[in-house]
């Protein structure tokens, strides 16, 4: 599996998916909170599927800076490529 933008994205867009356990349309501008308003615990969970996805240790503090797909997507692709 590659590690670029395109091939992540749409592995995240599932992750998110299976962690709201709701049908939610999620593009790479959907705002994770804003948007599906995912709660703190969901964002949690969201990271331990992530982790567990790519195989990845996902850093915490980088969590508020981090508002839509695209840029979970992009944080993903930059830790797979360190």
């Amino acid at each position: 599996m590659s590690n670029n933008y395109e091939d992540v994205l749409p592995r995240v867009i599932e992750a998110v998916k299976r962690t709201l356990k709701r049908d939610v349309n999620l593009s790479e501008d959907t705002e994770l909170q804003a948007d599906v308003g995912m709660k703190s615990l969901e964002v949690m969970e969201l990271v331990l599927e992530i982790e567990e996805e790519f195989d990845i240790s996902f850093p915490l503090n980088r969590l508020p800076d981090i508002k839509t797909v695209k840029e979970l997507s992009q944080e993903i692709v930059m830790l797979l490529n360190q």
